[in-house]
């Protein structure tokens, strides 16, 4: 079923497609938010499938960052890994070292000890036979139609979930974007389902402290001429402008010439906040984290090299390099870490920490023409 708002949960469950879409960040964002669960009476389960799965997923990224990194540093070779050149040892420690190849799974061990995730052993949970009657009798999470042999893991995870909560009385929420998850939490009397994660965490996160200075905050932000309000928002600016400041995007551009991205740089130019609809995802005694949804504006001054092909010659013409500067908006959630006095005012409390939990990852720098010197 639906999640519930008065329901008390003892349990979250996170299917491995909530950590492909918060990029496999596990360190932080809202995925780095389950370690609050580390030292408290709810559970984080981890079913060992969805273990694999994500850990499978880890060393993918692995691979194609290590690739694109090998490529690099060998189109930087001509200039800094010549022989004799002292980089040399740096570009093997790069591309030989052992722990790139251990990386996914020192990754998820160290997850799993910072949010004391409950790895469970699926097997001792379900049965063959159980799941070979689910699968038969097209019972969710396994559909009618399609290939339901790809539904055996979701089919594993649900199951074993259903019978340790059953096994420990306990209430699970579901986070997931999965219709057969859904269909089968509606028909568990101790799996909800879920899909915003930020929602499910702020379902776990309902001291009154905090909840009275979210109420605080609100009122605050929506009278227009509340001074504490615009001090908060320009000290969550402020955050914002060390966070952006010289982030890299990829470069794309149109041009009738031949161009090569030769690095860019960006910073802050804008940001405000797109509702007050705030939602609680950590908290302590002394702090809160509140995700907010900000429109932010950003601006990046982009270099290029152009060249044009002659045909004559059958080479390459170099058009020489150009400056340019591009300016882009885009929406995502914020993650604003408050410390202090949260029973005080607004001028209380400090801003510990922001993060973008969706940064921009490309700028388009329109067309790209030669810059011929003219003077207009």
């Amino acid at each position: 079923m639906d999640s519930d708002e008065d329901k008390q949960y003892g349990a979250i469950l996170v299917d491995t497609c909530i950590f492909d879409k918060n990029g496999l960040r596990l360190e932080k964002g809202l995925l780095g938010k389950l370690n609050q669960f580390k030292d408290s009476e709810i559970h984080y389960l981890l079913p060992d499938v969805i273990k694999s799965e994500v850990r499978n997923h880890l060393e993918s990224k692995v691979k194609s960052a290590r690739a694109s990194l090998e490529k690099a540093l060998n189109d930087a070779g001509d200039h800094l890994f010549f022989d004799g050149s002292e980089l040399n040892h740096a570009k093997s420690v790069l591309i030989d070292s052992n722990e790139i190849k251990g990386v996914a799974e020192n990754r998820i061990n160290k997850f799993i000890l910072s949010t004391g995730a409950l790895v469970l052993d699926c097997g001792k949970y379900v049965s063959v036979s159980e799941l070979l009657q689910q699968y038969f009798q097209n019972k969710a999470p396994f559909a009618e139609t399609g290939k339901k042999k790809n539904e055996f893991p979701d089919a594993i995870v649900l199951l074993a979930t259903e019978a340790w909560a059953k096994e420990n009385d306990l209430q699970v929420l579901a986070v997931g974007r999965d219709g057969d998850w859904k269909e089968y939490c509606e028909m568990s009397d101790n799996i909800d389902y879920i899909e915003d994660f930020a929602d499910a965490l702020s379902k776990f996160n309902k001291e009154t402290a905090h909840f009275a200075f979210l109420s605080l905050l609100t009122s605050q932000l929506e009278q227009e001429n509340s001074i504490d309000a615009a001090d908060f928002l320009q000290r969550i600016r402020s955050s914002l402008e060390v966070v952006l400041d010289g982030f890299t995007p990829d470069q794309e551009a149109d041009s009738s010439h031949y161009w090569e991205p030769d690095g860019c740089h960006g910073w802050l130019s804008d940001f405000e906040l797109a509702s007050h609809d705030f939602k609680i995802v950590d908290h302590a005694e002394d702090y809160v984290v509140l995700e907010m949804n900000a429109v932010i504006s950003v601006k990046v001054e982009g270099e290029f090299s152009l060249s044009h092909y002659d045909s004559i010659d059958r080479d390459s013409v170099g058009l020489g390099g150009i400056v340019t500067t591009a300016e882009e908006q885009f929406e995502s959630a914020i993650l604003v870490t408050i410390c202090g006095d949260l029973n005080g005012d607004l001028s209380d409390v400090d801003i510990e920490d922001v993060e973008v939990v969706d940064p921009i990852t490309s700028i388009d720098f329109g067309t790209l023409e030669p810059d011929y010197g003219y003077d207009e």
